[in-house]
Formats: C-alpha cells, structure tokens, sequence
C-alpha cells in the first residue's frame, strides 16, 4: 500500500513530444532535478530503487510510468506518464499527447501502444515508478509487521524518553499526558 506523498496538478498544459516536460511540470519538479529525457529520467529512477518492472500497480494514488522507445527519431529518449489505478481496476494514464488534447486519456498499455503504434513507434513498458527526477511522490507504507519493535521500561524513565526524543510543549494534554497519537519515532 502506498501513500501520495505529492499530488500531481494532472491538468497541466502540454506540448507534443515532451512528455517529460509534462509530467515534471504536473508534479512541479525543480530546474535544477530536471533530466534531458524520459529514458535518462527512468534510469535515475531505476537507480535509486523506484522502478517496479511490472504491472502490479499501487492503487488510489498517482504513479509514474516508464517506457523504452525503440525505433525511430525518438528512439533511446524513452517515454513517461503520470497513473492512476483505483479499486474497480479503472486505470488511467497522462502524458503530454492526452494534455495536448491530441487524444483522450489511455486506459490500458494496449491503448498507449495502439496510439504510438498508429504512427510507427514501437516501444517497452519498463515498470511503474515511485518518482521522477529526483522527485519522490508516493512512498509505500510499512506495514505493523515492518515497524521495529519498542522495549519497555518503566513508566516514568519511558514518559521521560518519550518527551526528549519525540515531544514538543504543545503535544501534552492539560493532565500532562501525551498525545501518543501524532508522535513519529526518528530511527
């Protein structure tokens, strides 16, 4: 399960055969983070760990997705949207044609290879991503399992800890209790 660390403005305004530009600006990624192209973008992506090479896709938040180009004047420059799978299986997929209203939104890879087969580009899937030039926008949650195990010691040495390391003034009640609900252990 994953949660969406940044939510992309999907309404973003396109230009064809930019579709890295598209989707950095959808997720507001700096000049600085910026790649030249969607296949540079996918293996930075890859390097840090973010690329999935397959189509168990996250559910309810918006991802990243990566292809090869393989023929052509484009080819080795790669392609990249931004996704959305929800509960019914209902998916769709953003990139700069769709924002340039040269077509509707995909819903499948078959779709999006329908499109770019039409003009002779063949292309890869390569995976589902986390992020995007550097630019992380969902992260998995850990599950109960995952989470490191806390040991217990007395009430008054645990109170003690708990507010050094993890307390602010204003996150103790008026009986002098803590709120333990909004605290984040820092490992």
């Amino acid at each position: 399960m994953y949660k969406q660390l940044i939510m992309p403005l999907i309404a973003t305004q396109a230009i064809a055969s930019y579709c890295l530009m598209y989707t950095d600006d959808a997720i507001n990624v700096p000049q600085v983070s910026r790649t030249a192209n969607a296949q540079i973008a996918h293996d930075t992506a890859n390097a840090k760990g973010w690329v999935h090479p397959n189509q168990d896709y996250p559910r309810n938040v918006w991802f990243v997705m990566f292809w090869s180009i393989d023929n052509g004047d484009y080819r080795g420059l790669g392609h990249v949207a931004l996704a959305f799978l929800d509960d019914n299986n209902s998916l769709q997929i953003h990139d700069s044609e769709v924002h340039r209203e040269a077509r509707e939104i995909y819903t499948s890879l078959d779709d999006l290879y329908g499109w770019f087969g039409s003009v002779g580009t063949r292309m890869t899937f390569l995976g589902w991503s986390e992020g995007v030039d550097n630019v992380k926008i969902i992260d998995e949650i850990k599950t109960e399992n995952e989470e490191v195990k806390e040991v217990k010691t007395d009430k008054a040495k645990e109170k003690y800890e708990m507010w050094k390391v993890y307390a602010f003034p204003f996150f103790v009640y008026r009986d002098e209790s803590l709120n333990k609900n909004i605290f984040y252990r820092i490992y």
